[in-house]
């Protein structure tokens, strides 16, 4: 799999090369939340606006009373939660964006222990949260206002009530048929899953640990000793994982900045599209259906400007494609800029469709 063009080769260099592209991808995704993130903070989206209606709303708000307050005592509740859940929205995301960059530029340096301590608080706990926010706004909000040290309780949140909150999650946010709630909770949760990262991310953050399934060694203090030229965290499904959460969390996030300001239908579209072909090809097995689309829908665009040779995208092709926008002719084997994203913005259709 090539390189997809995103990164800085050099960057790359401590990352076998079969998996560069699948990091590439990660980075990509978290590029792609930055964006809608910094979009929508320039658009303000996450404001609220209200006329003051009467002297007694005057008096209220020239009293020195929180704005909060002001809306709950004024009868504007749902004001008051809509503006409560724009803001920790906004500030969620902004955190775990921080501490996913660090771990994939983790992940360069070979830090593997940095890594999934620093993914740990993203991915096992931000994530609950965003699903709160996307399953049940209403009683997110309850919860926030009046009980918010309980919003990761365990009692509530344990198996069953994670992979129900999952469901819920999913079945609010359009776009997430390329998973399920078992497979996210097998890859975060579930120490019973040797594969997954519920054991490294304890590892990572406690030099000891007592679980019976994730018990540190005899003679050994956990990630201490981990030879960092071992290439077995890349080559365990890491990227496939991590590319899945992290797709998981974009779908969220369009979601619930949907509900401040519905970003454009050309720009989910775009998202989707890449994403998710990219991810298909990547991390899936048999043919691509996005590949068939683009040769199908697009083959009179495709040529190659050099020897005008008939282009037809392979799986293998389809990140570069799709992220980078080269596309490499196997012809004359030169590697052409394809201006991939403005092409699908005049193809009318709509991936959020059922």
């Amino acid at each position: 799999m090539k390189p997809i063009g995103l990164i800085d080769p050099d960057r790359l260099q401590n990352i076998p090369q079969k998996h560069r592209a699948k990091h590439e991808f990660c980075f990509h995704l978290h590029d792609l939340m930055a964006a809608l993130l910094v979009q929508m903070e320039i658009k303000k989206a996450g404001h609220i606006r209200f006329e003051i209606e009467s002297e007694e709303d005057r008096r209220l708000l020239a009293s020195g009373i929180h704005i909060l307050e002001f809306l709950d005592k004024s009868g504007r509740g749902d004001l008051e939660r809509r503006a409560v859940v724009n803001h920790v929205c906004n500030a969620l995301f902004s955190d775990m964006l921080h501490f996913i960059y660090e771990a994939l530029r983790a992940l360069e340096k070979r830090k593997f222990t940095v890594a999934f301590s620093l993914l740990r608080k993203p991915l096992k706990e931000g994530m609950l949260i965003v699903a709160q926010m996307c399953a049940d706004e209403v009683t997110f909000f309850d919860k926030m206002k009046s009980d918010a040290k309980n919003l990761l309780n365990r009692r509530d949140l344990d198996e069953a009530g994670i992979k129900a909150l999952l469901e819920a999650a999913m079945k609010a946010s359009r776009g997430c048929s390329f998973t399920n709630p078992d497979a996210v909770y097998d890859v975060v949760f579930n120490f019973q899953n040797d594969l997954g990262f519920a054991g490294l991310f304890d590892k990572a953050t406690h030099l000891v640990t007592e679980f019976r399934r994730n018990q540190t060694e005899d003679y050994n203090l956990n990630f201490i000793f981990k030879d960092a030229m071992d290439d077995d965290i890349y080559a365990g499904g890491t990227y496939a994982q991590l590319a899945m959460l992290i797709l998981f969390l974009h779908i969220m996030q369009i979601e619930l900045y949907g509900r401040m300001r519905e970003p454009s239908k050309k720009y989910q579209n775009w998202m989707l599209f890449t994403s998710l072909g990219a991810y298909e090809a990547l991390f899936t097995k048999g043919r691509s259906r996005m590949t068939n689309f683009v040769n199908s829908n697009f083959a009179e665009f495709m040529q190659c400007p050099v020897c005008e040779a008939q282009l037809r995208i392979k799986k293998v092709d389809a990140p570069r494609l799709f992220i980078g926008e080269y596309l490499d002719c196997n012809q004359c084997f030169t590697s052409q800029h394809f201006p991939f994203g403005w092409l699908l913005s005049k193809v009318d259709l709509d991936l959020f469709e059922d």
